[in-house]
């Protein structure tokens, strides 16, 4: 079992690991440099909560390589399919969309991804993590230690500033529909207005004052990220639900 200050440091290196990853599949589909993920740092979470899980439940628990890539699908398929949902109920913003694609579930998962994620998953376990670990086996355990809390408290406040922009547009996103672009240029024209007539237009204004500039910096960096993300009242607009 590893101590906590060596699961910190997992998970905190993976999130940066699958941010890179994220950049470069982006860069070479899209030909452009995207700071992709939830957080404004360099860090994706649920890759690496989903990297600590396979690590912590797979690798004690299982030895056939077919046994642990179906694990690693389960695993990490219900993390992103948790993930959309709490982003989706909690903050009404859809970030991806799988309902395009065949044998998705709800548009918050499919097959493609998650036989990815399964393959990612053995890379993982047989390949990436045996070699960090014997990096990790050559640093000071000191060191290694205050590089963990180092890394984890930046990863908190990351989250818990992303977090609370989200909430406090949470009203925004549920009342707008559109993507988030179209929603960050309509908040981002409200407070110009309010800023310029102060008192003159609650209408926008209403709207506007529940944001600071930060918040909106983290909605861009959102609309960004995600091209096609949306409030989740946009996703219910075009998909109702069908009559009984």
């Amino acid at each position: 079992m590893y101590a906590l200050s060596m699961i910190f440091l997992f998970v905190a290196c993976y999130a940066f690991i699958g941010w890179i990853a994220e950049v470069l599949y982006v860069l070479v589909r899209e030909r452009s440099l995207q700071n992709r993920g939830f957080l404004t740092g360099p860090f994706v979470p649920i890759y690496g909560f989903g990297a600590i899980a396979m690590i912590l439940l797979v690798v004690p628990n299982f030895h056939n390589i077919f046994v642990i890539f179906i694990a690693c699908v389960i695993i990490t398929s219900t993390l992103e399919f948790t993930t959309h949902l709490v982003l989706d109920k909690a903050f009404h913003i859809t970030l991806w969309d799988y309902s395009d694609r065949r044998l998705n579930l709800q548009g918050r998962i499919c097959l493609e991804n998650s036989l990815l994620f399964g393959i990612l998953g053995l890379l993982l376990i047989y390949v990436l993590h045996p070699a960090f670990v014997a990096l990790l086996v050559a640093i000071p355990h000191d060191v290694s230690i205050a590089f963990a809390w180092t890394l984890v408290g930046i990863l908190i406040v990351d989250m818990a500033n992303s977090v609370r922009s989200l909430a406090k547009l949470r009203p925004v996103l549920k009342e707008f529909s559109g993507t988030l672009a179209q929603t960050h240029d309509r908040i981002e024209h409200g407070v110009i207005q309010l800023e310029d007539s102060i008192g003159r237009s609650r209408s926008v204004g209403s709207h506007a004052d529940l944001a600071t500039h930060a918040d909106l910096a983290t909605l861009g960096r959102l609309a960004k990220a995600f091209p096609r993300a949306r409030s989740s009242k946009a996703g219910a607009e075009q998909n109702p639900t069908p009559a009984a």
